[in-house]
């Protein structure tokens, strides 16, 4: 196997096609164009206000703090639903509070928003986020399992604002997927029919989060209506308001908070657009929980590939990622060495393997980094709104054939999902 800088494999062309796509991450939506940037100046540092202060989001801040350091940004705004956490998070940044994010967006400081709360409240706030102008860093997933509609129009307003969206999905957060992407259209491993992935671990700690107040209740530190949304409403319950992952009405499971991470690099890779149909199983077989602690998906798509995605909580031996083409293979990472980066397998005696090594594989300052860059030069983000929005639909479909027993379809013509 030769690196790909070693590699003798039309260089010439590939090289001047690929430099302007890695330039502006995975640049394959035929609309995209470069748009002007919003009335920043040079030396202006990027206002960014916060929804969300709990474990990710301060992941977010630490990153952000650091950026300040050197100019990139400045943490203008905080709002959170639990007072606790909003103080502490006040604390660290200096940044002015808000109970209510609506109000946070009314703040003119505020440039760019990042959003870290219950995956039903992702899309909504992102909508309200774009419609009063600012740009955004939303985390996985883009929407609940439950809001494939608010996903379209999330896109169609993005859109109609050409405003810069950054999906936290810190995977794709390298410019190898750009080369190999290109090496894939050209044919080197033929057609990709059947992809292989998943995301396996020894227990369900990610979902089973901390409760730092058994004791806590709605009331002035406590805004259980908020955190409610659009969810169906109930009662008051301490583990459902701390540990929202393990519910149906706020979370997934491992579909949309973890198979999204390995399945977003290959969906990138790829191209893809809406599956044909969708097949979802697996179950709660071990830990005490609504959302399922084991998860498969199988993603058909029009004239191929299939794409199977394999999840266990149970059980940490995995398996890899493989794209399987009719004249040969692309690896992501390896078994034994998953730093390495992507492997080009042709068939063929005469064909040599090609490496394009790993520069920031799942890196969130890289995802970071490249947010602030494309705030300030309205390119495209490594992990744009209309990637996330496809990448969305399969597992969404996945969710709902689990729960009803039946195979889920996408409609293009209504761009809704139909159980039959």
């Amino acid at each position: 196997m030769k690196p790909l800088n070693q590699t003798k494999l039309n260089r010439r062309h590939w090289l001047t096609e690929t430099a302007a796509a890695s330039a502006t991450g995975f640049a394959f939506s035929a609309g995209w164009s470069v748009i002007p940037a919003r009335a920043l100046g040079s030396n202006d540092r990027i206002g960014l206000g916060f929804i969300g202060t709990g474990a990710r989001a301060n992941a977010h801040i630490d990153i952000c703090l650091k950026m300040k350091e050197v100019g990139r940004c400045e943490i203008v705004a905080l709002c959170d639903v639990y007072r606790p956490r909003l103080e502490a998070a006040a604390q660290k940044t200096g940044a002015k509070v808000y109970r209510h994010y609506r109000d946070l967006l009314a703040d003119p400081n505020v440039d760019s928003v990042c959003i870290a709360t219950p995956d039903r409240h992702h899309a909504p706030q992102a909508l309200d986020a774009l419609r009063a102008g600012k740009d955004v860093f939303v985390e996985k997933p883009l929407t609940h399992w439950s809001q494939m509609d608010l996903a379209t129009q999330l896109a169609q307003e993005a859109e109609k604002r050409r405003a810069i969206v950054q999906v936290g999905t810190q995977y794709v957060a390298d410019d190898a997927y750009a080369k190999a992407r290109e090496l894939i259209r050209q044919g080197l491993v033929g057609k990709i029919v059947h992809v292989q992935l998943g995301y396996f671990r020894r227990g369900d700690w990610g979902e089973r989060m901390p409760i730092p107040d058994p004791h806590a209740k709605p009331g002035p530190d406590l805004d259980w209506e908020q955190f409610l949304g659009d969810a169906p409403r109930v009662p008051f319950d301490v583990s459902r308001f701390f540990q929202w992952r393990l519910y149906w009405d706020y979370a997934g499971g491992p579909a949309t908070d973890l198979l999204v991470h390995a399945f977003t690099p290959v969906f990138c890779l790829l191209e893809l657009d809406y599956p044909e149909r969708v097949l979802g199983g697996g179950g709660t077989f071990q830990y005490p929980r609504e959302v399922p602690d084991q998860c498969n998906i199988i993603a058909d798509y029009p004239g191929g590939p299939s794409v199977v995605m394999c999840n266990s909580l149970s059980n940490y031996t995995g398996i890899q990622t493989i794209l399987r083409g009719t004249e040969g293979a692309v690896l992501l990472g390896d078994l034994d060495h998953p730093g390495k980066g992507i492997r080009i397998v042709p068939v063929g005696k005469e064909s040599e393997e090609i490496l394009i090594p790993w520069t920031s594989f799942g890196s969130t300052v890289k995802l970071w980094d490249n947010f602030l860059d494309c705030v300030r030069t309205r390119q495209r983000p490594y992990s744009p709104l209309d990637i996330g929005v496809r990448v969305q639909a399969p597992l969404n479909m996945g969710i709902l054939s689990h729960r009803e027993g039946k195979v889920a379809r996408f409609d293009r013509q209504s761009g809704r999902i139909l159980l039959g």
